[in-house]
């Protein structure tokens, strides 16, 4: 009866332990400090493409409306691009979720190329 019991509970642990694992991380809006430090779990926890695609996604957010580098350069507000500025916008979301947005907004075109 013992050695069931003891089973069962750690099943239990086990069970419980991946579920919370599994858990994505949110950013946090309360304040700007708040989004700054989830914001770096979030991209801490990601792989390199996903890394990508989210700093991407932040980029688009932040120039969501801007049609043009004359409107960056005559918009203090938009020459310094960080999750703080949009924190209001992807309050809530996950890494995930934060990339959809990105995807969906509109503003200035973004283009990547690699140097090799």
């Amino acid at each position: 009866m013992k050695a069931r019991f003891f089973v069962v509970l750690i099943i239990g642990v086990l069970a419980a332990g991946s579920a919370l694992a599994k858990e994505p991380i949110r950013l946090d809006a309360s304040s700007d400090a708040a989004a700054e430090s989830s914001w770096k779990q979030m991209i801490e926890s990601v792989s390199a493409a996903k890394k990508q695609k989210l700093l991407l996604a932040m980029l688009q957010i932040n120039l969501d409306g801007v049609n043009s580098a004359y409107e960056v350069v005559g918009n203090p507000e938009l020459q310094g691009f960080g999750i703080a500025r949009v924190k209001d916008r992807v309050a809530g979301l996950d890494a995930d979720e934060i990339i959809e947005l990105g995807s969906r907004t509109s503003g200035a075109e973004i283009r990547i190329q690699s140097v090799q």
